[in-house]
């Protein structure tokens, strides 16, 4: 599976007057798009910017995921039903399904193939690579954009409670998208995903690492969010590796692996990166991307 284009924004969020993004995606898509929340003009920023560098097919299939989803509309609809007793403003219920995003998303770029929306706190990235490998791998689909929005909402305090971050911990918002095919084209591609795999524990990390060995002049390798320093250095000890790529700068969101890829292949600090991240129940999800 190749990728042939990747676009993004992230951003911190430092209080709790969340920046405008209507410039950005008017700026982005060359058109203002009205009645929508923070969740969709992000899906539009990031697959717009993907889209400038490389145009999609019409046929091209959309996935979409996120940590959460849209948290913003989502809490919108529960206290004006909960705490006003009020029935949904249908707009606004509609777009509770974060699958509305890639409605956008290709009513904007003219995509007509599938679309679909996944959600998972950890690796929601690559469950949704995954997917796209899939459908790409069966010929169901012969090109594939896949994104990653995360978004803030405020008061900053309730929402560093809401994802389970530590009162102090710098968030942020991000969107990340890659334009995918099964491509033996030469020239078309930026870099091949290798691995997206997923491991019950250590043991079956290590057996896998064993049998997946790379030469460590070329390896960078990156530790997801999610890992703890224990495990972090317990991976930097058994992981051969030319280059510790690290993206500390970047603020917390659930699809910080978005963050970290697209970083990668601006940088080029090696031939491959393996990023490698863990759950709170000690699985590990590991991506690997060649140049």
């Amino acid at each position: 599976m190749k990728i042939l284009a990747h676009g993004h924004y992230s951003a911190a969020v430092h209080d709790d007057a969340l920046p405008p993004l209507k410039t950005l995606v008017k700026d982005t898509t060359g058109e203002a798009v009205r009645r929508v929340g923070r969740f969709i003009q992000l899906a539009l920023i990031g697959a717009g910017r993907c889209l400038q560098q490389q145009s999609a097919p019409a046929d091209t299939a959309v996935y979409l995921t996120s940590g959460r989803g849209d948290l913003e509309t989502t809490l919108e609809v529960l206290s004006q039903m909960i705490e006003h007793g009020l029935p949904p403003k249908p707009l606004t219920f509609i777009n509770t399904v974060s699958n509305s995003a890639c409605f956008y998303v290709a009513k904007q770029f003219a995509l007509h193939g599938r679309s679909q929306f996944v959600t998972r706190c950890y690796a929601p990235l690559e469950s949704a690579l995954q997917l796209a490998a899939l459908d790409l791998q069966t010929h169901a689909v012969q090109t594939a954009l896949v994104g990653s929005v995360d978004i803030c909402t405020a008061p900053l305090a309730d929402h560093r409670q809401r994802i389970g971050v530590a009162a102090d911990t710098r968030v942020g918002e991000g969107s990340h998208w890659f334009l995918l095919a099964q491509t033996n084209e030469a020239n078309a591609a930026l870099a091949q995903i290798d691995h997206i795999t997923s491991f019950i524990d250590r043991n079956a990390l290590t057996h896998w690492l064993q049998q997946h060995s790379t030469a460590t002049a070329t390896r960078a390798l990156a530790c997801g969010q999610h890992t703890d320093a224990e495990t972090a250095h317990w991976l930097q000890t058994h992981i051969a590796h030319q280059h510790f790529f690290t993206t500390d700068n970047t603020p917390w969101y659930d699809s910080h692996c978005g963050n970290t890829l697209g970083q990668f292949l601006q940088q080029k600090p090696a031939q491959t990166l393996l990023h490698i991240d863990s759950d709170a129940d000690g699985r590990f999800n590991v991506l690997q991307v060649s140049l």
